[in-house]
C-alpha cells in the first residue's frame, strides 16, 4: 500500500505542475499547443466522417474540465489511500481542486498575452466537482464488488 501511495502523491504532484507550468507559458506559446492539439482532433474526428471542426475556443475550455477532472481524480485517490472519510471531508478535496484553480489563474496574470478568468475557474472546478462525484460511485462499486479495498 506505502508503494501505492507514493504513486499516487507522485501523480497528483505532476498533474500540478503540468496545469501550473502550461499556464506559465506566454499566450503565442500557449496558442501554439492549443493549435497543435486542435489539430489533432480535428483531423481524428475528420477521419471518423465528421463534416464539421471544433474551434481553439472549445478545445481550451475542455482541456480546463479534463485537466482538472484528472486532478480530482489523483485527489479523491490521494485522500481515500490515507484513509481520510470522505463523507466527512469531502470539502477539502473540493477546496484543494478550487484553490489549485485559483493559482493557475493567478500565475496566468503574468505571461505576456495570457489573461486570468473567472469563467475558467468556475470550468475548472466544475471538473472537480464531477470527477470527484463520478470517482466516489466508482470506488463505491469496486469496494461492494470486492474488487478493490482501501485500508
Amino acid at each position: 500500500m506505502k508503494k501505492i501511495r507514493v504513486i499516487f502523491i507522485i501523480l497528483t504532484i505532476a498533474c500540478l505542475a503540468f496545469i501550473w507550468v502550461n499556464s506559465s507559458f506566454d499566450g503565442d506559446e500557449s496558442s501554439g499547443i492549443s493549435g497543435g492539439v486542435l489539430g489533432f482532433i480535428n483531423d481524428f474526428i475528420m477521419k471518423l466522417g465528421f463534416k464539421r471542426e471544433f474551434g481553439e475556443h472549445l478545445i481550451r475550455k475542455t482541456a480546463h474540465f479534463i485537466e482538472y477532472a484528472g486532478l480530482s481524480f489523483l485527489l479523491t485517490t490521494d485522500f481515500k489511500l490515507f484513509n481520510v472519510n470522505l463523507r466527512e471531508h469531502w470539502n477539502k478535496v473540493l477546496f484543494s481542486g478550487l484553490m489549485v484553480s485559483v493559482i493557475d489563474e493567478t500565475i496566468q496574470l503574468f505571461p505576456e498575452g495570457r489573461s486570468s478568468s473567472v469563467a475558467d475557474v468556475w470550468i475548472d472546478f466544475a471538473g472537480v466537482c464531477c470527477a470527484f462525484a463520478v470517482t466516489l460511485v466508482l470506488y463505491k462499486f469496486l469496494e461492494n464488488k470486492h474488487i478493490l479495498k482501501f485500508d
